[in-house]
């Protein structure tokens, strides 16, 4: 990735923590149609889109666009084995019931993309947001603003005979000043030694698009800056590894697209803020999955049986319970009060003075004797002078 003969230093000045090259920054051109703005949201039919797939590959960056239309046309691919599901894509799903791992892999891709990621070599799904109000479909770089930021052009046939073209020349400054979109860190272990080139345009009518992500990370000895600058570009890559050539050299048959973006950490929160959006997804693809995979949100009446059954068993179940506990309750209030009854009784009988008799005959009998013996001598004490007053008192009548 050499520095082209006759580049032009350019102006380096810094935003928050970014360092951007200002010296030739272009004015680049705002999208002429945006499919997420549509009153009617009506999805073009396949035939109307497959006259013109080359747009795809010259144009735009509408991957989500040719997934449809690959997928129409019969095609599939494996499902994703995402680490985990954005949950900006869970909440669009959400409203029609529908299961990201339930949908067909190249339908996870378009949902993906147009929701505002790529996928990471560690099968992270990493957010992209857009600069200056791009869609996801306006992301790809155009040749001729690639030619703008004076990056020399490596242009290689096709076998439909339409060139396409990869940088050959081109500084991290220089492709980053055309770039539209920023990309949050993710790890990439090859980076140091991963040779690919970061913005391409061409490809297969045919091809059903990857969206894979690499990090291209290089030295190189630029005089102007002093000696070695070290570059780090993003780029979502459209096609597998195996079938992406190195720097300089032209594929054997179709090229690819290929979209190269900033890293988050170029700029600060304030300026990520003013200057980028995160893509909500547009309203053709939201269409296109109510009507072909939303499931229905209601009852069904088959499930209402088993809903009912259940609820039945859980009532009953309850009730029996109820039932048990308040019986043994009941159970034990009647024997706590025979309890207390007979304790009672046998503490009265045992507590009475006949039982005493019957227990101490012997000091009841000892007890009458004292008594008979006292009142004897009580008699005996009085003498006849009692005898003698009573006797008088009768004659004296």
């Amino acid at each position: 990735m050499g520095l082209r003969p006759g580049w032009r230093r350019s102006r380096i000045t810094t935003t928050g923590n970014s360092t951007r090259d200002s010296g030739d920054m272009i004015s680049l051109r705002q999208p002429t149609g945006d499919l997420s703005s549509m009153a009617a949201p009506l999805i073009p039919s396949y035939s109307a889109w497959g006259r013109h797939p080359c747009r795809f590959m010259r144009s735009n960056s509408d991957i989500a666009r040719q997934l449809y239309i690959r997928h129409k046309a019969g095609d599939s691919g494996e499902q994703l084995e995402l680490n985990s599901v954005p949950v900006a894509v869970s909440k669009r799903l959400h409203p029609f019931n529908i299961a990201f791992n339930d949908l067909p892999g190249l339908v996870q891709r378009a949902v993906l993309w147009d929701t505002g990621f790529a996928i990471s070599p560690g099968n992270d799904a990493v957010q992209i947001r857009t600069m200056k109000n791009y869609s996801m479909a306006d992301i790809a770089i155009p040749k001729s603003d690639v030619a703008s930021v004076d990056c020399s052009l490596l242009n290689c046939s096709q076998p439909n005979d339409v060139e396409a073209y990869y940088t050959k020349y081109c500084t991290g400054y220089q492709i980053l000043n055309a770039s539209r979109c920023v990309v949050d860190l993710f790890e990439d272990s090859g980076a140091g030694s991963f040779l690919g080139m970061m913005w391409s345009v061409g490809g297969d009518p045919d091809m059903t698009p990857e969206l894979r992500l690499r990090d291209h990370t290089w030295t190189q000895d630029i005089e102007e800056f002093g000696g070695n600058v070290t570059f780090s570009v993003y780029a979502v890559h459209t096609v597998s590894s195996e079938n992406d050539p190195a720097w300089d050299v032209c594929p054997s048959g179709y090229a690819s697209l290929t979209v190269p973006c900033h890293r988050r950490d170029q700029f600060s929160d304030e300026y990520m803020a003013a200057n980028t959006t995160v893509p909500t997804g547009s309203a053709w693809v939201t269409t296109w999955l109510e009507e072909e995979f939303a499931q229905s949100s209601g009852f069904d009446d088959i499930l209402m049986i088993p809903i009912l059954l259940s609820v039945v068993i859980v009532v009953g179940f309850g009730w029996f319970c109820w039932k048990c506990i308040a019986k043994r309750k009941k159970e034990e209030r009647s024997t706590s009060a025979t309890a207390e009854y007979d304790f009672n009784s046998t503490s009265h009988y045992w507590g009475g003075g006949t039982p005493d008799m019957v227990l101490r005959p012997m000091m009841v009998t000892s007890q009458l004797s004292s008594q008979l013996s006292n009142l004897s001598m009580q008699y005996e004490s009085a003498g006849s002078n009692t005898t003698l007053q009573i006797l008088l008192a009768y004659s004296a009548i």
